[in-house]
């Protein structure tokens, strides 16, 4: 153990001064509080661009909007606004995965006024990291700009929810940081990825 660790310490400090390492949140949970068919938490990862609450919390309200629902296009093509109302709790977009790219899903959410955005799988497999290669496209500047956390969840969870909101179904949340588990990766200048070193060695 004590070996596992020097090592970890070692490599993190070269990592420092090289720049190529970097800590990303890759797990957490999420919590449906209502409506109470649904109770109980569910596994979700956190997307590598935007933001998150390292050892905290975020409550909201879902919603699954009737048109743009793969957040492909800008919501205000649609007339759409998300903006949390006074004294509630912040408004959760889900979105479906397809069509374009998962950062500029959240980068449409944010522009939208919601607080965060959950994307749903449309197959069934093991969730995956989602990640941004676009960030390094020309025109794709956006990417840094956001700042919502983002978190991808399990086909069967996202068809729940869109059962439970067509029924007129209250469906509320709680993304939860406190377990999430930092990485670090280790890259080639390139880009190739080399080895993955867990936080929680």
């Amino acid at each position: 153990m004590w070996e596992k660790l020097k090592i970890f310490v070692w490599v993190w400090c070269v990592l420092c001064g090289s720049g190529f390492g970097r800590f990303i949140v890759t797990k957490n949970s999420l919590e449906v509080t209502s409506p109470e068919s649904m109770n109980g938490f569910y596994d979700s990862l956190v997307g590598i661009f935007g933001g998150s609450n390292l050892g905290g919390t975020m409550a909201g309200t879902v919603i699954y909007p009737k048109s743009n629902r793969k957040a492909c296009r800008s919501f205000e093509d649609f007339g759409f606004s998300f903006n949390s109302y006074s004294g509630g709790l912040p408004t959760f977009l889900l979105a479906d995965r397809g069509d374009c790219f998962f950062s500029l899903k959240a980068w449409r959410a944010q522009n939208a006024g919601v607080a965060a955005i959950l994307i749903a799988d449309d197959r069934r497999e093991p969730l995956f990291n989602m990640e941004s290669p676009e960030e390094y496209y020309p025109g794709s500047e956006y990417v840094q700009e956001i700042f919502i956390p983002s978190a991808f969840i399990m086909k069967a969870l996202g068809d729940d929810m869109k059962r439970e909101l067509s029924d007129g179904q209250m469906v509320n949340v709680t993304l939860d940081w406190t377990g999430a588990l930092p990485r670090i990766d280790l890259v080639q200048n390139l880009g190739e990825a080399m080895t993955v070193i867990d936080g929680g060695v």
